[in-house]
């Protein structure tokens, strides 16, 4: 079939690059001017390295691995421990902090050259009887067998097919960067996330000497401050390394991401036009599951459309199949549970819950959202 993925994101790419591989025609519309470096840094979990792999772009060798995770109160005293290693052993993938940019060079390494078409801005979709056509901002009409939104939480395709408002934001925002920092933990293969009255700061080693670091904070934001003494001055009781980290890093370091929430539909599209990733479930990204999900959506799509025949039912299958395993993970992470203090756990009287205790709580929930792992091709 001839398909047209509008955005060239993690998930768009990660689709391409499978579609490409069972041989489908494929273009990408991108409406930056060239592939998308911004941002810091993602956590590929188990189940969105094993959809990667099952795409045909196996993500080996890049970011960091990360073995341990640290639950810790404000004053540094940890109050859970997850063992991230019981992930591999029980899913043949681990969990790695990969830089954004590698990761989308990484998906895209393998597309024909003229496979993306940058600087290609999508603003119109219609579906018909004998496929569908976009127009982009010049006018031009590109047509096609089947189209998938990719194109974030703005997303001009689902603003099409769907007609709904789109996301919108809860007040959070994550202020993060991924920067060299002199700290041991940069160098390990441990993460910790320190959470309290301020909100949470996640420490997490990223490769190459690069430590991603965000502090996610309810509102109200900075107003007229400079952001970095803002963020020195509302996290000054968290422990080391927090302080640390603030002293050595600039403003110009220093991303803005606001938290949006998206409802969740039961049908994604309409006729042959889907949505893939965070243009139909944006969410915060508390539970580390962002770009984990678009894969997870790319692999589910790409056995979807393996099928010939009309594209149209395969579609509404696809979509069926990804909405049962997104919406509890969207539901969670929209609660914003995991950045506010532990009052439950805080009465534990000083217990830290056990690391392999953690992590099988962690991979029952990955696996509750996940398709890959439950190998359900539609």
């Amino acid at each position: 079939m001839d398909v047209i993925i509008v955005g060239a994101g993690v998930g768009g790419l990660a689709l391409a690059a499978g579609l490409s591989a069972d041989g489908h025609g494929v273009r990408v519309l991108e409406r930056a001017p060239s592939l998308r470096t911004d941002g810091a840094a993602v956590t590929v979990y188990s189940n969105g390295a094993a959809a990667a792999a099952g795409l045909g772009v196996p993500l080996d060798g890049l970011g960091r691995v990360i073995e341990t995770l640290d639950l810790c109160s404000s004053n540094g005293h940890p109050f859970a421990r997850a063992d991230l290693r019981l992930l591999r052993r029980r899913t043949g993938f681990g969990v790695a902090t990969v830089p954004r940019a590698d990761l989308l060079r990484r998906l895209a390494a393998g597309l024909r050259p003229g496979v993306v078409t940058p600087g290609c801005e999508v603003v119109g979709v219609t579906a018909g009887p004998d496929g569908v056509t976009v127009t982009d901002a010049r006018g031009d009409r590109h047509t096609a067998d089947v189209v998938v939104g990719a194109d974030g939480y703005r997303s001009a395709v689902r603003g099409a097919v769907l007609g709904d408002a789109g996301a919108a934001r809860n007040g959070w925002v994550s202020w993060q960067g991924l920067t060299a920092v002199p700290l041991e933990l940069t160098g390990g293969s441990r993460a910790i996330c320190l959470v309290g009255p301020a909100g949470l700061c996640g420490l997490m080693p990223a490769g190459a000497g690069l430590l991603q670091w965000w502090f996610d904070v309810p509102p109200p934001g900075p107003g007229t401050a400079p952001v970095g003494e803002w963020l020195r001055d509302r996290f000054a009781g968290y422990a080391e390394p927090v302080r640390t980290l603030l002293t050595s890093v600039s403003a110009a370091d220093i991303g803005r991401y606001p938290h949006v929430v998206h409802r969740v539909p039961a049908r994604w599209g309409s006729g042959a036009v889907t949505l893939l990733g965070d243009a139909a479930h944006a969410f915060p990204p508390s539970q580390a599951q962002g770009a984990n999900q678009a894969l997870e959506d790319a692999w589910t799509l790409r056995c979807a459309l393996r099928t010939p025949g009309d594209p149209v039912p395969q579609l509404r299958r696809y979509e069926r199949a990804r909405t049962r395993r997104v919406r509890p993970i969207a539901r969670l992470a929209a609660s914003e549970v995991t950045n506010r203090p532990p009052t439950v756990v805080g009465r534990l009287a000083g217990r830290v819950l056990s690391p392999g205790m953690v992590a099988r709580l962690q991979l029952a929930m990955i696996r509750r959202c996940s398709s890959v792992l439950n190998e359900e091709s539609v």
